[in-house]
This record gives structure tokens, C-alpha cells and sequence, in this order.
């Protein structure tokens, strides 16, 4: 470990760069490229037989982005998976399917 260090402090000293696994999906890296700022939540839908038992879960992701140009624009989508979800929003936004807020208040310091 002592050598490691050594090394890193030396001028010149070349370390291969690392990088892990992505975290987020390439949609939403798009999409806050293109100046959008972008939540994901998550719920379960639980569904009932008419006794009141648990038939089953399902996932829902719910996939949100926002970004103001003069304008609020805001897109959701939902979807089953995270992936799916963005995958829907970037599909969204790339066909202009936004809600436009034209009237926003913009609260002063």
C-alpha cells in the first residue's frame, strides 16, 4: 500500500483509469445532457381479489423530467422497469409530447 501511494504522489505518474458500471440508464443521461432535470419514483400497485387477499404486486416506475427555456416543459411516463420508463420519457419528449406552463412565478430572494 506504502508503494501505491509513493507512486501516485510522483509528477508524472500515469494511473489507468477505472471506471465501474453505469448507474444510470443512457435515456436519462440524454435527457440531462439536453438540459432536462429528471426524478424517477417508484409505488406498488397491489391487487386484491374480492375476499381481500393478495393476488399480486405490481411495480410501477414513474419516470418525470423538467426543464425551463423561457417556458416550464414537463413530461412522466410510467413503466414496469426503470428502463422502461425512461425509455417512454425519452420517447415522450423526442415527440414533443410535453405539457407547456407559459405562467410560472418565480419566487424572489
Amino acid at each position: 500500500m506504502v508503494a501505491v501511494a509513493s507512486s501516485m504522489r510522483r509528477p508524472g505518474f500515469q494511473r489507468e483509469r477505472r471506471h465501474g458500471a453505469l448507474l444510470e440508464p443512457a435515456d436519462r443521461r440524454q435527457l440531462e445532457r439536453d438540459g432536462w432535470r429528471t426524478t424517477l419514483d417508484f409505488r406498488e400497485n397491489h391487487v386484491r381479489g374480492l375476499d381481500g387477499r393478495l393476488l399480486r404486486v405490481e411495480p410501477v416506475w414513474i419516470a418525470e423530467a423538467e426543464r425551463f427555456s423561457g417556458q416550464v416543459e414537463v413530461a412522466c411516463a410510467e413503466g414496469s422497469t426503470a428502463e422502461e420508463a425512461w425509455a417512454q420519457l425519452a420517447a415522450d419528449v423526442a415527440a414533443d409530447n410535453t405539457r407547456t406552463y407559459q405562467r410560472v412565478r418565480v419566487a424572489r430572494a
